[in-house]
């Protein structure tokens, strides 16, 4: 542990403002690494993520996976089964989201605990010293801070915006009822998960997206099949389209088109948050709301770091999993930079998006020349006797180095097979190594070998159109 960090028994050697999935892990390691800790949480712990995102969606998510699983019954031979009567029942579900969640929480707390973070509930308010945190009457003298504050929903300043109808993808995961119908402002991951949800759930739905389609942050090629299967499944999407003004039930877009709904749910991105911390009295520059941090994660003041969403980089959870991490590894003396190259994306619709590395776009901007390899998932052995043969998996690899730049795949198991790549991108493998790494059989990891064998020489199992 550094010189400069002491261990009386007022003081804190690292304080960390937030306890989401930067703050707590944060929190954890500096214990692990003998600093005296303290974590601040205004709500509970586990942040947006563990409370009103990732888990609670995905909860969501599994009893729909499930349903649609169910209907494939008789194509394995399963006879007998009356699905008549089969539904999702919507309170049951909110019950099985809220105990999953409140066991999560309950976990953390528990590691915390373990590791003998004290964790401190209430508002931290931080003005003028950097080594000062106030919570109500109590003041906490510490040495170095982490910023985990993380974010909250956009809210799009448009007329009629502050009417009941109108609601964010935190107040969507507690809904007394399925809205018969559903308008959702925003395309990207969230709008597009929430879509599949409702819209198995019995809802109208509409996506409306201000860019030329949804999934802009995604390769083009996933984005246009992940339309495909959306609209398959019954879901509208405008894209190129801006939301202008509501009036009751009624959205008003440009170009004098009008959408009706019962709900509309705002899913057009999320705002570092951080209230509470006066920025302007720290020396803690922003920009465009966000806290401006190097690759070591330090703020423009040397005593204060900034994770996860509060910063701008990637509002992913596991983004700031990695970046607490590399903060306390600074602290505490240990020179650690943060890399932004091999962070994975995923969506988790039906079927899964998933993707690491550079679009075809960026690949071609950047590297000129590359080579691009793909198999589709009907072509697999395990997805055809899965009944899982949606997608396919897409590589990008730089045609001078072969170098691999970017993976990209659309079907089943797409958020876990992207591990792979991501630690592929990470050792800067490259094409002659990975057509050389035995994959199981029959797996539908196969997949992505036989993309890397199409870019290379051509796919052993596959040939154009043509199953072999």
């Amino acid at each position: 542990m550094p010189a400069q960090l002491v261990t009386n028994s007022l003081i804190y050697d690292v304080a960390i403002i937030g306890g989401g999935p930067g703050g707590y892990v944060a929190a954890i390691r500096a214990a692990q690494l003998g600093a005296k800790v303290v974590l601040f949480e205004e709500e509970r712990v586990g942040g947006t993520c563990l409370n009103k995102g990732c888990i609670p969606t995905k909860a969501l998510l599994q009893s729909v996976g499930a349903w649609q699983e169910l209907k494939k019954l008789p194509q394995l031979a399963i006879t007998g089964v009356d699905l008549k009567e089969a539904k999702i029942d919507w309170p049951k579900l909110q019950v099985r989201k809220n105990r999953t969640v409140t066991r999560l929480t309950m976990g953390v707390d528990g590691l915390l605990q373990a590791h003998g973070v004290d964790v401190v509930q209430g508002k931290a308010i931080m003005t003028e010293r950097p080594d000062m945190i106030r919570i109500d009457e109590q003041t906490y003298q510490v040495c170095k801070v982490i910023i985990a504050t993380g974010s909250k929903p956009k809210m799009p300043p448009l007329p009629g915006f502050n009417s009941s109808a109108v609601i964010s993808s935190e107040e969507a995961l507690s809904l007394e009822e399925v809205p018969s119908s559903l308008i959702i402002l925003g395309g990207g991951a969230i709008g597009v998960e929430f879509a599949v949800i409702f819209s198995a759930l019995g809802s109208e739905v509409t996506i409306v997206e201000l860019a030329d389609r949804i999934l802009p942050n995604m390769d083009a090629e996933v984005a246009q099949e992940a339309t495909r299967f959306l609209q398959r499944s019954g879901i509208k999407i405008h894209t190129g389209t801006r939301a202008v003004e509501l009036k009751g039930d009624l959205l008003y877009l440009e170009k004098e088109k009008e959408l009706q709904a019962e709900k509309i749910l705002v899913a057009v991105g999320r705002a570092p948050s951080y209230q509470g911390i006066d920025v302007d009295k720290l020396g803690i520059k922003t920009v465009k709301g966000a806290i401006i941090t190097d690759e070591y994660l330090r703020t423009s003041n040397p005593q204060i770091y900034a994770v996860g969403d509060v910063n701008g980089k990637l509002m992913l959870a596991h983004k700031a999993y990695a970046e607490g991490l590399v903060a306390v590894e600074n602290i505490m003396g240990n020179r650690h930079q943060m890399n932004y190259e091999a962070i994975p994306q995923c969506v988790y619709s039906l079927p899964e998006l998933a993707s690491v590395g550079l679009t075809e776009k960026e690949a071609e901007e950047r590297y000129g020349v590359i080579k691009v390899g793909r198999f589709p998932l009907a072509a697999n052995g395990k997805a055809q006797l899965e009944g899982k043969t949606k997608g396919f998996v897409k590589v990008i690899i730089a045609e001078e180095s072969g170098k691999i730049l970017g993976v990209h795949i659309i079907g089943a198991s797409a958020t876990e097979l992207i591990a792979e790549a991501v630690t592929a991108i990470k050792l800067g493998g490259t094409i002659e190594e990975l057509v050389n790494c035995i994959h199981p059989h029959p797996t539908i990891s196969e997949s992505v070998l036989e993309a890397y064998h199409d870019a290379d020489h051509g796919a052993l199992h596959y040939w154009g159109k043509r199953l072999i």
